[in-house]
């Protein structure tokens, strides 16, 4: 659901972009087929070895172990950019998309995932989060293979449920809007246990409003913002402008 408001089709043939913040590589593989060139850059050389193996002989994949402050990218030369579910875990995420901007060449676009700060909810469905992030505050200050069986252990016994159940109720007929998890119902177990690490297991965590969201991309030099309508929110995709 992610990709629903970027314009692959408006890319140039062989066009290079840059994943800031690949991971094991998760969206670098869907993108890859798509595009001529692709910087996959992660500050983890644990994460990048993942990333390495998932796209083992995949053309166009170049890897660069850095962060988001030292990507070894010439400004205003990449034709696309995407950041998904990282930024709002480092300590001035407006300063990063800024980073990210500057390595696109004018008009082209940039795609971003933030976690939001509910503003779309009911109050009940904030306040389960905010017994889940108390999980979070604790969790994460475990050592790395204790954080590691924990969320597996919670993808296994909260995610993989709660998902399951709701598509069971989406085949139902039933309404899943405010269902807990109900975005990973069509989702593999592997990216159940792997978000569950990204979102119990980091210490830094931020959140935005739509509005914030809108706002830094307008300040970090993006225009012609458009939002994903649809879940995980926010993703949204704006053209550098300035």
């Amino acid at each position: 659901m992610v990709w629903l408001c970027f314009p692959f089709e408006s890319l140039p043939s062989g066009a290079e972009g840059m994943d800031v913040g690949c991971g094991s590589g998760r969206w670098a593989d869907l993108v890859l087929s798509r595009v001529g060139r692709l910087h996959c850059i992660d500050p983890s050389e644990k994460a990048l070895n993942v990333a390495k193996r998932r796209l083992d002989g995949r053309a166009g994949a170049e890897f660069h172990l850095a962060s988001v402050d030292d990507m070894p990218i010439g400004d205003a030369s990449q034709d696309f950019g995407y950041s998904l579910g990282v930024l709002h875990h480092v300590p001035d995420p407006q300063a990063a998309l800024k980073q990210c901007v500057s390595k696109l060449k004018l008009g082209a676009p940039f795609l971003i995932y933030l976690y939001y700060r509910f503003d779309n909810r009911t109050s009940a469905f904030r306040s389960l989060w905010r017994a889940s992030d108390l999980i979070r505050q604790g969790v994460s200050r475990l050592p790395f293979p204790f954080r590691k069986a924990v969320t597996a252990t919670l993808a296994s016994f909260v995610y993989w449920p709660l998902a399951r159940a709701a598509k069971a109720a989406e085949w139902a007929g039933m309404s899943i809007d405010e269902f807990p998890l109900s975005s990973y119902r069509n989702l593999s177990f592997y990216t159940m246990r792997t978000d569950a690490l990204d979102r119990f297991g980091t210490r830094l965590e931020h959140r935005f409003t739509k509005a914030e969201v809108e706002s830094m991309m307008t300040a970090a030099g993006l225009g012609d913002v458009r939002f994903s309508d649809r879940v995980p929110f926010w993703v949204a995709c704006g053209r550098r402008i300035s």
